[in-house]
């Protein structure tokens, strides 16, 4: 009986007339605030309609997290669009994901972005706008790419001929880590370093990845 009780009184709950009409009054009245740019009063509404009113559905935690985007509150927008991820309904499932994109990007972290658009892609094959951001960000990824190993060669362009001496000195460098010595081996380049200035420009790489190691092995 305590059951049944317990059943009837959710369905009259969830069917009772007033309840309803004041769902649909704050619906109205936070759209109406988002739409006005009234941020704070959108989320104060739509924050009452799920934590009161015990309303769910995705397109009142969607204008939820675009309200909390709009007045960049990133954190609160980022964890409301993670929890539309889990949504059951394809297109807002990749909307969801479009913007944790577009955040995303908006932070640097491309790498992220991409990611966050190609599944918005593969949520719904017809969201045209997270396919054309997942081209743009891709193109931005291999253009810095392209960039960063122009930098790079021209840095090594750059680099003065190591002398016979710092060549000497790389071999024996070289001869020590072979040998797992390498605080040795880093020791012998920082030593030539300070007596010719093609030491360090050639192989700064090198005495940064033995330092790694050495630190790494307690200093030997």
């Amino acid at each position: 009986m305590k059951v049944l009780a317990t059943v009837l009184l959710l369905l009259v709950t969830l069917t009772d007339p007033t309840r309803i009409s004041k769902i649909n009054t704050l619906k109205a009245e936070a759209k109406k605030a988002y739409l006005k740019n009234d941020f704070k009063t959108a989320i104060a509404k739509y924050r009452y309609l799920i934590d009161s009113m015990n309303v769910k559905e995705d397109e009142v935690l969607m204008n939820l997290a675009s309200a909390y985007y709009n007045l960049k509150d990133t954190a609160n927008a980022v964890s409301q669009y993670q929890s539309l991820t889990a949504s059951s309904k394809n297109e807002v499932r990749s909307k969801a994901q479009q913007q944790l994109g577009v955040i995303a990007d908006q932070q640097g972290k491309q790498q992220e972005a991409l990611n966050y658009f190609k599944e918005a892609i593969k949520s719904d094959l017809s969201n045209q706008d997270a396919r054309y951001n997942y081209e743009l960000i891709k193109k931005k990824i291999e253009e810095k790419k392209k960039k960063d190993q122009k930098n790079k060669n021209n840095a090594d362009n750059k680099k003065p001929k190591p002398t016979e001496f710092a060549l000497r000195i790389k071999a024996q460098a070289d001869q020590l880590a072979s040998q797992y010595r390498f605080a040795d081996a880093l020791r012998v380049l920082q030593d030539g370093a300070k007596q010719d200035d093609t030491v360090e420009p050639n192989y700064k790489d090198m005495m940064d990845r033995l330092g790694e190691v050495v630190e790494i092995n307690g200093g030997r």
